[in-house]
Parts: C-alpha cells; structure tokens; sequence
C-alpha cells in the first residue's frame, strides 16, 4: 500500500510539472468574474501612455469552463458571448526558457452584427488580478482586471 501512495504521488508530481499542467492551472485561476480596474493606451512612438479607463468603467468580462465567456459593457448596459483559449507558448534564449501565455477572446456584437476581439499576451495571471497587453495597428493597450468572486 506505501509503494502505491508513493507512484501515485511521483505521478502527480511528475504531471503536475509538464506545459499541460501549468496550462490547466492558469485556465483554472481565470474561470470567474472579472472587472477592469486600469485601463492604458499607447500609441506607437508616443512618450507617454494615455488613461483610458473611463471607456471601459463598470466593464466586466466572465470566463466560463470549456472556453465559453461573456462579456459585459456598462456603457451600453448589453452581454456579448463568445469563446476564450489560453495558449502557452515556449521561446528559448540564450540564458534560458521562457513561458508566454496569451489569452485570445473573441465575442459577438449582436448590436452591430460582427465580431470583435482581444488577442493578448498575459503577462501575469494571479488568483486575484490578470494583466494583458493588447496590441493593434497604431499601438498597444495594457489592461489590469481584478476578480470579482
């Protein structure tokens, strides 16, 4: 029965250290509620960033289990659903590994009748707090959410 307990233990240690597992953990901590706490913009070549959390106030974005999210704009009081994947991508340098995250959400604007998107470099996912960096044509947009639940 100790040498069951001890594979099984070497099992999940060994799982929980692969790409797969610290994926399925990130995916874990982002299923909730979250609201927009900061908001930046900056634009290409600019010196300064811009504070563009009044066009995202009261902003809540919900990430559901198997990739299904919801997001809520205050402004216009309306849900918009949609679909959300975390991906984990591995780069090499020379003095090591490193692990970039990005979380893609894309959702329908039944109001207008198209889509819109964020596709966003996560560049830190807490239990608490997720920051995203998304980038355009003319710039890029930094985001800090905070959880809700």
């Amino acid at each position: 029965m100790k040498k069951l307990s001890f594979l099984l233990l070497i099992v999940i240690v060994i799982t929980s250290c692969t790409d797969r597992g610290r994926l399925e953990r990130r995916e874990d901590r982002i299923e909730g509620s979250w609201y927009f706490d900061r908001a930046f913009y900056k634009e290409d070549l600019a010196l300064f960033r811009d504070n563009i959390i009044r066009d995202f106030r009261g902003d809540q974005i919900t990430f559901y289990e198997e990739g299904y999210a919801e997001y809520y704009d205050a402004s216009l009081d309306a849900y918009f659903s949609g679909d959300w994947f975390l991906t984990l991508h591995k780069t090499q340098y020379h003095d090591g590994n490193e692990r970039l995250y990005t979380l893609d959400m894309e959702f329908l604007d039944h109001i207008h009748r198209e889509r819109f998107s964020f596709y966003s470099n996560a560049t830190r996912i807490g239990f608490n707090n997720l920051n995203l960096e998304v980038y355009d044509d003319f710039g890029f947009y930094t985001f800090r959410l905070n959880k809700l639940d």
